[in-house]
């Protein structure tokens, strides 16, 4: 009997210790949160400047009611000074030759039409016989056909022989035009034309003319010098009217529409001449060079200002306007970099509050966030409340 207890007091307390450890293990430790030193905590701590009555009454400080308002925003951007399209020409030498004549030189003033340089060439010479040949044979069968309808009306000729002649004067007149049309495409004027007709001598000379009013900006050849086909001679430019490329941020160019005005300005500041004018167009891709989108305007010089190749700013009057606060610029204030305003939340009771700006204008600061509707914000002794917030700082301290 002794023998079968031993064993069942063994199990039991074997089973009694095992229950014993698991509670013990559905025991969870209990662990305290761990809190940041008090050197890393950071608290949202409103500085507020807090005027006595003798203070009010000495700073006096004005406010203004801020409100939401569509603004037209002024967006400012670089721009260069490029010739304008048909007021600049390059001046090619249209045949070999060389140069026996120089009429215009660098600065010097040109009409339209007028004589540049004179190209003595053996090919304008056979150019010149040609076509003086042509207009001959086309005198001759002109006159040829006229008298050859006469006879068929009287009919002393026959109809064939009027066919043959029709096509004669077609050929002759076919190789007219074609010779006509080479002096055409160097640039020779009709008189001139019609005075190599009645000349008895060729003089192989080419004139080259000004295809637009202008000055001579630069000569590329000089007196006798052989000049090839195609070959730059000179460079006129009318500077009467220019292109202005204004260079926009992609962000602001969503802003800007053909038509919106601008204000063309020197860079110096110093100088205070301004010309108004209009974007004619946008182009519609991104600069690879400067990453900006340019705008283009088409603007007549005063007291030939501005010249091509000269650096301007630009001040574009937004035509897309956004809802936006608009606070004096005698509001604005920093602390350190941070844009800041006082905010008055009571007599005598201002609040220093960062701000996030979106555009410093002329006269208004444009308020991206941090201000609402309806706030009063100070316009006036800003600097003395940015010192008493300082001073009150240091005071806690």
């Amino acid at each position: 009997m002794k023998r079968i207890l031993i064993p069942i007091y063994l199990v039991t307390f074997f089973i009694a210790f095992s229950c014993a450890e698991k509670k013990e293990n559905k025991v969870a430790p209990t662990v305290k949160p761990t809190e940041l030193p008090p050197s890393l905590k950071t608290e949202s701590k409103v500085s507020v400047v807090k005027l006595t009555s003798q203070q009010q009454k000495d700073l006096a400080v004005q406010t203004i009611t801020v409100a939401s308002n569509l603004v037209n925003h002024i967006i400012t951007a670089p721009g260069v000074v490029f010739p304008a399209p048909e007021h600049a020409s390059i001046i090619s030498a249209p045949i070999a030759g060389q140069i026996r004549e120089i009429n215009k030189y660098e600065g010097n003033w040109v009409q339209k039409g007028e004589v540049l340089f004179h190209i003595q060439s053996l090919e304008y010479g056979t150019l010149v016989s040609e076509y003086l040949q042509a207009y001959a044979e086309e005198e001759f069968q002109t006159n040829r056909l006229k008298r050859m309808e006469q006879l068929v009306k009287e009919t002393i000729s026959s109809v064939s022989e009027l066919e043959r002649a029709t096509a004669e004067y077609q050929r002759a007149s076919a190789s007219s035009r074609a010779a006509y049309s080479k002096l055409k495409a160097l640039g020779v004027l009709d008189e001139e034309i019609e005075a190599l007709v009645s000349s008895d001598d060729i003089d192989p000379v080419l004139h080259v003319h000004s295809p637009i009013s202008g000055m001579v900006e630069k000569n590329f050849v000089e007196l006798g010098q052989s000049v090839n086909a195609l070959e730059n001679l000179s460079r006129v430019l009318d500077t009467r009217i220019v292109m202005v490329k204004g260079y926009v941020s992609p962000d602001d160019a969503r802003l800007i529409n053909t038509g919106d005005s601008v204000k063309i300005m020197r860079r110096e500041e110093k100088f205070g001449t301004t010309v108004s004018a209009t974007i004619s167009s946008i182009n519609p891709g991104v600069d690879e060079n400067s990453r900006s989108v340019i705008v283009n305007m088409l603007i007549p010089t005063t007291a030939e200002w501005p010249r091509p190749g000269e650096n301007v700013r630009l001040a574009i009057v937004s035509s897309s306007p956004r809802k936006t606060i608009a606070i004096p610029v005698e509001s604005l204030s920093y602390d350190g970099n941070q844009p800041i305003v006082f905010v008055e939340k009571e007599a005598g009771v201002f609040e220093k509050r960062p701000i996030v700006i979106s555009e410093i204008g002329v006269q208004n600061v444009f308020v991206e966030s941090g201000l609402y509707d309806g706030e009063q914000v100070a316009s006036s002794k800003v600097f003395s409340l940015k010192a008493l917030s300082r001073y009150d700082v240091m005071a806690e301290e």
